[in-house]
């Protein structure tokens, strides 16, 4: 299929390197953003809008705590 059989308006979704992780996530309805440098984007790659990416100062990466046990969240 070229596009997805139903996306999810309601998840979050995520941002990725992957190609192969990124068209699995977009072809099973998950909200996704491939993340890569302009000189490694293919001439055949369909662009709506390309944008700068930024990190917010203000964004919380840390553990949490299960049991006691510090854990990482899980990534995709």
């Amino acid at each position: 299929p070229s596009k997805p059989v139903h996306a999810n308006s309601t998840w979050m979704g995520c941002f990725m390197r992957n190609t192969e992780i990124c068209e699995g996530l977009y072809f099973a309805g998950v909200p996704v953003w491939l993340v890569c440098d302009e000189e490694f984007i293919p001439p055949t790659m369909n662009i709506i809008h390309p944008v700068w990416l930024t990190f917010p100062d203000n964004i919380v990466r840390v553990m949490y705590s299960e049991r006691g046990v510090s854990k990482p969240f899980p990534s995709i």
